[in-house]
């Protein structure tokens, strides 16, 4: 039901979390344990906004969500790394996500309109 109702944002909290998770999986193997508890912390961080929003539709929560989004954007474009490959998909990804985020409701009003 939730999905019918808001289907771009739960896309967008769905790639969020996988890309999310990978990044996790994928940095603890590379480096091992020594990032876990701040990569462990922005997995919760988010998973309280994400249950938050969908709880309650608050758009306190998808603010918080898209701006976490917009500002990890701006510091990983800032950063020393940003001419790397990955840096550059994490930056599109993060502001793509934010994006989303913020105009769901237009993008779900545009997409799924019964006046097309």
């Amino acid at each position: 039901m939730l999905g019918k109702q808001r289907p771009i944002l739960i896309v967008a909290i769905i790639i969020s979390l996988a890309i999310e998770i990978l990044l996790i999986v994928s940095v603890y193997s590379k480096v091992g344990n020594e990032r876990l508890p701040f990569q462990i912390g922005r997995l919760v961080f988010q998973l309280i906004f994400i249950v938050w929003a969908l709880s309650t539709k608050s758009n306190s929560a998808l603010s918080i969500l898209m701006a976490y989004h917009v500002v990890t954007g701006f510091i990983i474009l800032n950063s020393n790394n940003a001419t790397e490959l990955i840096a550059k998909f994490l930056i599109g990804y993060h502001f793509l996500i934010g994006l989303m985020i913020y105009f769901h409701e237009y993008i779900e009003g545009k997409l799924f309109s019964k006046n097309h």
